[in-house]
């Protein structure tokens, strides 16, 4: 059994002190395996935010994965954006944009959904385009059906219908159905500040919160997931803070069947 700890959204240049150490706290308690950050590092791109960022990964006492959000392409430098989007993260934080690990109970490959420009006026929107899906689709095709298989993208993959306004990732059902056949078991992403879990065609689409930043939702304190199991169980924890400590909020079940996820025990 693997234990993930499932980060998002720290917004580096938005962080809360206080929350990070109580967030340090709770994954000492957590014991992660593996710890996953999906996207937003930083909140405006800016030089000083990558470093306060790599501080943070350097003391991380747990090995990470990492991909970009859309916040780490400079939204006021549109000659960086354009020309040079991702410099930054290069130099301070990863010479990739889609990693790939595989250890001998997962195997997590990384999509960078994050575009520098778009046909529409909101660019923070994101999108999966035909080689991405490809490329994910060949690499978990060459892996073992015995180990557990995570995408990571930053853009939502599915949306509660109150937060639609905010633009499912670009490509979505092509890129859905191709990695449902794939075996994909679980998606996880961010960009909402809000933590939701779905099971969609069989894939459980899995999102968090904001993890330390201040950039909270009404009524919705910082947060983070923890994915506990293997290939065929599943249990997903959302801890959210309170009283100045991370608490769980939720705790859900899944099991596999064929290829896909059910809620378990099955309703």
């Amino acid at each position: 059994m693997i234990t993930i700890a499932h980060l998002s959204d720290l917004h580096f240049g938005r962080e809360q002190t206080q929350v990070i150490h109580n967030l340090l706290a709770s994954l000492q308690e957590q014991r992660p395996d593996l710890v996953i950050i999906s996207g937003d590092l930083t909140q405006r791109a800016r030089s000083y935010e990558f470093q306060q960022a790599k501080i943070f990964l350097d003391n991380l006492p747990y090995p990470y994965f990492i991909i970009p959000g859309n916040h780490d392409l400079s939204a006021h430098k549109l000659i960086e954006r354009f020309f040079f989007p991702w410099k930054k993260w290069k130099q301070y934080i990863s010479p990739q944009l889609e990693p790939c690990i595989e250890n001998d109970q997962c195997k997590v490959v990384g999509v960078n959904s994050a575009r520098r420009l778009g046909l529409y006026l909101d660019w923070s929107r994101g999108r999966i385009n035909s080689k991405q899906i490809s490329h994910v689709v060949e690499n978990f095709n060459q892996t073992n059906e015995k180990k557990l298989r995570i995408l990571v993208a930053h853009h939502p993959f599915w949306l509660p219908t109150v937060y639609l306004r905010r633009q499912l990732i670009g490509g979505r059902d092509k890129a859905i159905e191709a990695l449902s056949q794939a075996g994909v078991d679980i998606i996880l992403g961010g960009h909402i500040h809000i933590p939701f879990m779905k099971i969609l065609r069989g894939v459980i689409i899995s999102h968090a919160g904001t993890t330390v930043s201040d950039r909270l939702i009404e009524g919705q304190p910082n947060s983070y997931n923890i994915i506990k199991g293997d290939s065929k169980k599943l249990t997903l924890i959302s801890l959210e803070q309170e009283n100045q400590e991370f608490t769980i909020r939720q705790e859900s079940k899944f099991i596999k069947t064929g290829k896909h996820w059910h809620p378990y025990p099955k309703k």
